[in-house]
């Protein structure tokens, strides 16, 4: 961008001295913005068509964990169907979605059904997994947009990043999320450690608490929670393809470690409450039991099935 304008241009013309500069060019254009996914249990960031695996700092292999602030979910489940089922490696676009779970969006290519609930793809039973357990054609996932907690601008990648929530981790986002407000902390007033369970063969997500969010870290992921940019990605279901040039080459800051913030002195007031109210470590009762997720099939090779039909939409 840079030299786009001669030296010794000139001051504009009297008549336009007065008048309202208005951005008519980038009207309806809008910026692209950064991905997190993973390939197996490969944690990765794709922004501007540059995918890069997280790599360890003293370069043994890739990380196994991110730290990230979650800003907001999507409150609707979404939904993607492959009509042959999503071949592995294959770029295809699936043949029906849904970002808002209830209708099919209008660029799908073949709409199955007018409402999500009517649509035989998304019925319980309508497919068999290998182990021979139901499920459903129509995967679901949730959308979450989030911030490496060590740079909540994020500026290097366009700030709030994509982040899918598979079927078969729904159910652990949910009792975390339950966990902390019962200690009284949003999801968005912490850091979070997002990996992978070590019992499973497939990539099944787990969630940590880190820290408390500090009174600055706080403020900003207030304002960027109604940022146009959060509100972006989680309602668009193909993600964007620009056709501005690469990222620049920069070191990730998911690949940093997140600095520590001590937390804030303990009023009299807040020594005198019970003290899970202020201790988000301390463990909390446990929750009433959610009621089971339709299609979070504990199969591994259904699931694994699932992220990679996920995966697939991908810019």
């Amino acid at each position: 961008m840079s030299n786009i304008i001669p030296v010794n241009f000139g001051p504009v013309a009297n008549v336009f001295a007065n008048q309202k500069v208005e951005d008519e060019l980038s009207a309806g254009i809008s910026a692209s913005y950064g991905v997190l996914s993973y390939r197996g249990k490969v944690w990765r960031t794709k922004y501007r068509g540059e995918e890069r695996d997280l790599m360890r700092e003293d370069g043994d292999g890739p990380r196994a964990s991110i730290e990230v602030v979650i800003l907001k979910a999507s409150v609707a489940k979404s939904k993607i169907f492959y009509k042959d089922g999503y071949k592995e490696g294959s770029s295809e676009s699936p043949d029906c979605f849904s970002t808002n779970g209830v209708t099919p969006d209008p660029l799908v290519k073949v709409k199955q059904a007018n409402s999500c609930d009517a649509c035989p793809m998304n019925a319980w039973g309508s497919h068999i997994t290998p182990a021979g357990k139901p499920s459903k054609k129509c995967s679901d996932s949730k959308r979450i947009a989030v911030v490496p907690l060590s740079d909540m601008g994020n500026e290097a990648f366009g700030g709030p990043m994509l982040l899918r929530i598979p079927a078969g981790s729904l159910q652990e986002a949910a009792s975390f999320s339950q966990k902390m407000a019962q200690l009284g902390y949003p999801l968005h007033s912490i850091g979070v450690r997002i990996g992978f369970d070590v019992k499973e063969a497939f990539p099944k997500l787990v969630f940590s608490a880190i820290r408390p969010l500090s009174e600055a870290e706080a403020g900003l992921a207030v304002s960027m929670r109604d940022d146009p940019r959060t509100m972006r990605v989680l309602s668009e279901m193909q993600e964007a393809h620009s056709d501005a040039p690469p990222a620049p080459q920069v070191q990730s800051v998911f690949e940093q470690p997140a600095p520590v913030t001590a937390p804030p002195p303990v009023k009299a007031a807040e020594e005198a409450a019970p003290a899970q109210k202020r201790d988000y470590k301390k463990k909390a009762p446990a929750p009433a039991p959610a009621a089971p997720e339709e299609n979070a099939s504990t199969d591994s090779s259904f699931d694994d099935e699932l992220d990679a039909q996920l995966n697939a939409l991908l810019p």
